[in-house]
């Protein structure tokens, strides 16, 4: 049975495992190092998730705030285990944890070819802004 609980860093290498399985993930564009999956969790720690089954990592979620908008990253859940709702679960627990802290606003990114994450979140109810194109640079 699938439970779901706060990610810890001791989750790392499992979640980086899952990751690396899920399509659209991208993770050469960031520090997803454990130092800096550690520094999420830190800076979140009510709002970072795993879903686990038998002491195996099968979903994750990275829930983050900048006080004024929440934001979701490496949302992910195991091939063997998707359309079972553990997804829409781990995203309730980021949501209900942004609104305590009266956050109104949720954001996310998807890279353009992956289209399997864009029909889940817009599935959700998630709206494409078409009025902001992203810019960032590595520090």
């Amino acid at each position: 049975m699938v439970q779901i609980r706060k990610m810890t860093i001791a989750d790392y290498d499992q979640a980086y495992a899952l990751w690396q399985k899920t399509p659209g993930m991208h993770l050469h564009s960031l520090d997803n190092s454990q130092a800096g999956i550690k520094q999420v969790i830190d800076h979140n720690p009510t709002l970072c998730f795993v879903a686990e089954d038998q002491n195996n990592i099968v979903g994750t979620i990275l829930g983050a705030t900048d006080g004024r908008k929440g934001y979701f990253y490496h949302m992910a859940v195991a091939e063997k285990y998707r359309h079972q709702q553990i997804g829409s679960q781990l995203i309730a627990n980021v949501l209900k944890g942004l609104k305590q802290q009266n956050i109104q606003k949720v954001g996310l990114f998807t890279v353009t070819d992956n289209l399997q994450g864009q029909n889940f979140w817009k599935h959700l109810g998630f709206k494409e802004r078409p009025d902001i194109k992203y810019f960032d640079l590595d520090l």
